[in-house]
């Protein structure tokens, strides 16, 4: 758990990054970084376009993760232009599908874990924030897109409906 662990998880994703990088440098390959709809923080601007810098908390308690992965996106880009690198960043939204454990904390598993025992779905807040999901094979096929693209890019990977 990152919240458990909170210098542990900025610490494996800035130095995994960066040794990361250099091999897929070394090895003439592209770098494709999974990051995550998270480095948009609380944000101000629904849906999110990949030009939303975020509206995110440095001292909240995720963000040793939100920073993390901010960080790794900003890692790449300057690395990237450092050494005339080819990348790809997917920030990745909620993802639902087959194998989804009941008990993971995400939205969908919840709502669906409610409504087979036959409970309320428990909706925090008051019920006006907005979530993006994305099936697991849209994301897959998103994520393929990425990898044979042949130009640096950041993309939202998830559904705006």
């Amino acid at each position: 758990n990152y919240q458990d662990h909170p210098v542990h998880t900025m610490r494996t994703n800035s130095e995994g990054t960066l040794r990361l990088l250099r091999v897929a440098n070394t090895n003439d390959a592209r770098f494709v970084y999974a990051s995550t709809s998270e480095v948009y923080g609380d944000p101000d601007v629904n849906p999110q376009p990949e030009s939303y810098n975020g509206n995110v908390s440095t001292t909240g308690p995720r963000a040793c993760y939100d920073e993390a992965k901010r960080y790794g996106e900003a890692l790449i880009t300057s690395y990237a232009r450092q050494h005339d690198f080819d990348y790809g960043i997917a920030r990745i939204f909620n993802t639902y599908g087959p194998r989804l454990r009941e008990d993971d904390g995400r939205a969908i598993s919840t709502f669906m874990a409610q409504a087979l025992s036959g409970d309320d779905i428990t909706v925090h807040g008051d019920g006006s924030q907005t979530r993006s999901f994305c099936y697991v094979d849209d994301l897959v096929r998103g994520l393929q897109a990425l990898i044979s693209y042949d130009e640096p890019v950041l993309c939202n990977l998830g559904n705006p409906d």
